[in-house]
């Protein structure tokens, strides 16, 4: 063997040593900070994950500090890092990408949250009307439809109430009244909505006239535009459709 592959071999002797020596290290700093051995492993194993990423390495030394902290506290009461935190794969996605917290229900975002589903309300009805009418002509003629008043004003009411009764049980959100209490005002909202619905029949049709199919295809189309326009420019946390976003 040659003198020059003799060097190459000590090279990566040396550079294989320097690693392990390394791994030894950075496993070592968990083994003296008060933490068992199930969890020093496991905080190990996080750390190597989390270097892989590209969390900047400020905010994982601060999380990394922040669960040895944590951890110390909760195996005095037999808890491991696993029953903690879960996989190891799964806490550093978690830190990675952790979820956004709650946005409060302000009245800005009410409006547009309500607007957005009050749109959605008015393509609906619009569509089935004049669905409703190519499939049933007479009996739509009837007053097998509603008037073009009844079916605004029953899309604004189901549009405000929308973010209402989502947001009563929205998870994350710290609610002011107890789930009884929140599901008897869900009840409350849709009684309130059928009424207003099942009413506008009753509007007298000089003011509440049937507009006919086409015209509400046209209005429904105009709706879908709007409703676009709405989730481009706006943030829509409370929407039909789109869930609870917070």
């Amino acid at each position: 063997m040659s003198e020059e592959d003799n060097r190459k071999r000590n090279a990566k002797a040396k550079q294989h040593q320097h690693h392990s020596n390394t791994k030894i290290a950075e496993r070592e700093q968990f083994d003296h900070v008060g933490l068992t051995k199930r969890n020093a492993e496991y905080m190990y194993k996080f750390k190597q994950e989390l270097s892989e990423t590209k969390l900047e390495p400020e905010k994982q030394a601060t999380k990394i500090s922040e669960m040895v902290d944590e951890l110390k506290k909760a195996q005095k009461r037999g808890v491991t890092a696993k029953n903690l935190y879960g996989t190891v794969t799964q806490k550093v996605e978690l830190t990675v990408h952790p979820p956004k917290k709650p946005q409060k229900l302000t009245p800005m975002t009410y409006v547009i949250d309500a607007t957005y589903n009050f749109l959605w309300f008015l393509v609906l009805f619009c569509f089935l009307y004049a669905a409703m009418f190519f499939i049933n002509s007479s009996q739509a003629s009837k007053g097998g439809v509603m008037g073009i008043t009844g079916i605004i004003v029953s899309s604004i009411v189901a549009g405000a109430g929308m973010p209402l009764m989502t947001n009563l049980f929205a998870p994350g959100v710290k609610h002011k009244y107890n789930g009884i209490i929140r599901a008897l005002m869900m009840v409350l909202l849709f009684a309130i909505w059928m009424l207003v619905f099942f009413g506008g029949t009753y509007i007298p049709r000089i003011i509440n006239p049937i507009t006919g199919p086409i015209v509400d295809a046209v209005i429904g189309v105009i709706g879908i535009a709007g409703i676009l326009y709405m989730r481009h420019r706006f943030p829509i946390t409370n929407g039909l459709f789109t869930g609870n976003r917070n």
